[in-house]
């Protein structure tokens, strides 16, 4: 049995079949046995590293719990796992780390990281993490420098200051830290942020008065938690946005299941969309914020001089405070550009995407929103979805509630001829944006991908929505314009067609047959264009 201890925890039995559990818990336990010269662990051990703030009984029934989700995911290879009164062990395992260290260096000097994307709220736990992150690094010769340790100025960073209100007790109080620290962890993704009491940690006395505090309080009402989330300016005390949520405990992945997505979604694009309004992101290093904020309003209005305007914006941004993230939101910006026709010349969109996908993976240090941009890139322009759904997959691993990952997945598989999968993966997506000012981007990919199965009313519900919420959409309006003919609606066709040639005036029905690069291979497959082109001359 084979398991990765760098990057996305993995776990592989001699088939190959994917063994690894979904608990964060369960693969602390199989990565803490792996760990040590003879795969053996006292039980109170694993407890005190896990569970430290429990008492021993309910710490035991814990780790029983964990070990015993470990076995089901094991499944034939169960035996592998044993125990007694006393220890754990493991048999017959080896790791990335020993079947190939030159392999493992090299992933670790790229920026991959031991154990990634296993958050686990224990102070003990997160000081194991530690230690045996550097001495990994260590003993492989890693010595990386300062830059890549912080590919940002420090005072590019922005305070965010997690404080939790009143909370229930026990799994409740659990569940409203994790929802405050999975907010603050994809804000992270998209933004410089600096986080402070993540996990319940202490807040230190002498921290400037900016930023942006995240305020989270519950109360648990039968199986759920109701939660009340806000954000404010903590130099104004400004209330930013603030909604209300439903915790289900009764679900194994409460974090990932009900409201709990669209919220975290939604609370980090809320609070990256005020950094421009922030006094302290008015000038100076902390600007980078706003920058990005703002290019990011600029490109989702899919017009040409402000596309080009959104790249500017993110130039002077990557000025002040290099980035992965920077390279990776450029990556979109030239891909909206290639789907929406606004610049003269393919084969220079497609080569800066190329340049800047390289530059943002050479630095990412796995951030989830730069594979899922990344990944959404290579399938889209490059028309590589095994490339895709490696880069997706392991966003999702990390970032679940990421909205762009799921995006990314869902292109991917749209590509590969698994179009239930591809709806599936794109609908949630566009359901974790949904309160979000840019969810017709999500949408107009589940249009897509519902017209490459063949369901052509859903691809029209999504279209729609893509177009009202974004009338500058061209790639909406391109597929609105066949599907209406298809569904004997010619009134709106015209409508549509109207405004197309306003947003492209040199759009004919001859281009999207003939001229390979333009973007509309959906259209072409269905053969919509051939059936319907002769009447789009006639509206």
């Amino acid at each position: 049995m084979f398991i990765r201890l760098v990057g996305v925890f993995e776990v592989r039995d001699d088939g190959g079949r994917d063994c690894t559990p979904r608990g964060a818990k369960a693969r602390a336990i199989l990565a803490m046995l792996c760990q040590t010269p003879d795969r053996r662990r006292a039980r109170r051990w694993l407890e005190a590293r896990l569970w430290s703030d429990r008492g021993s009984e309910h710490a035991g029934g814990s780790l029983r719990q964990a070990l015993m989700e470990i076995r089901k995911s094991l499944n034939g290879e169960a035996e592998r796992l044993k125990t007694d009164r006393d220890t754990v062990w493991l048999t017959g395992v080896s790791t990335d780390l020993e079947r190939d260290r030159a392999a493992a260096a090299k992933a670790l000097q790229s920026g991959r990281e031991f154990l990634e994307g296993i958050d686990i709220i224990d102070q003990a736990f997160v000081d194991w993490l530690r230690e045996e992150r550097a001495r990994v690094e260590s003993q492989l010769g890693i010595h990386r420098p300062d830059q890549a340790r912080a590919a940002v100025a420090e005072t590019a960073r922005l305070p965010f200051v997690i404080r939790l209100g009143g909370l229930p007790e026990g799994l409740g109080a659990f569940a409203s830290r994790a929802l405050a620290d999975s907010i603050a962890r994809l804000l992270s993704e998209f933004a410089h942020i600096g986080v402070y009491g993540s996990g319940g940690a202490a807040i230190p006395p002498d921290l400037p008065r900016e930023g942006m505090a995240l305020h989270v309080e519950g109360a648990e009402i039968q199986d759920r938690v109701h939660v009340l989330v806000s954000l404010s300016s903590i130099a104004s005390g400004q209330i930013i946005w603030n909604q209300r949520a439903a915790v289900p405990l009764a679900e194994a992945d409460f974090i990932g299941a009900g409201d709990l997505p669209p919220l975290v979604f939604q609370a980090a694009d809320a609070a990256l969309a005020h950094f421009p309004q922030l006094p302290e992101c008015q000038d100076g290093p902390r600007r980078a914020n706003a920058l990005i904020a703002n290019a990011l309003t600029e490109m989702f209005s899919y017009d040409g001089e402000r596309l080009r305007n959104a790249d500017r914006l993110l130039v002077e941004a990557g000025g002040i405070a290099s980035s992965a993230r920077i390279h990776a939101w450029r990556v979109l910006v030239r891909q909206i550009m290639y789907v929406e026709r606004t610049e003269a010349g393919y084969s220079r969109l497609t080569e800066e995407i190329d340049e800047y996908s390289r530059k943002a993976l050479e630095l990412s240090k796995a951030n989830p929103l730069v594979l899922s941009l990344v990944g959404l890139a290579r399938v889209m322009i490059d028309e590589n979805p095994d490339a895709g759904m490696v880069l997706a997959r392991d966003a999702l691993a990390l970032s679940p509630c990421n909205a762009y990952a799921h995006l990314a997945r869902a292109a991917a598989l749209g590509r590969t001829g698994d179009n239930v999968g591809a709806l599936e993966a794109a609908r949630r997506g566009a359901e974790i944006a949904a309160r979000t000012a840019h969810v017709h981007w999500w949408e107009g990919l589940s249009g897509l991908v519902a017209m490459r199965s063949g369901n052509y009313a859903a691809a029209i519900a999504h279209c729609e929505a893509a177009h009202y919420r974004a009338p500058g959409f061209r790639a909406a309006m391109r597929h609105l314009l066949f599907l209406y003919l298809w569904a004997g609606e010619p009134e709106k066709a015209a409508r549509v067609y109207k405004g197309l040639m306003r947003a492209e005036p040199d759009f004919t029905v001859d281009r999207i047959l003939n001229e390979p690069n333009y973007p509309a291979d959906t259209l072409r497959r269905t053969g919509l264009v051939r059936k319907f082109g002769a009447e789009v001359e006639g509206l």
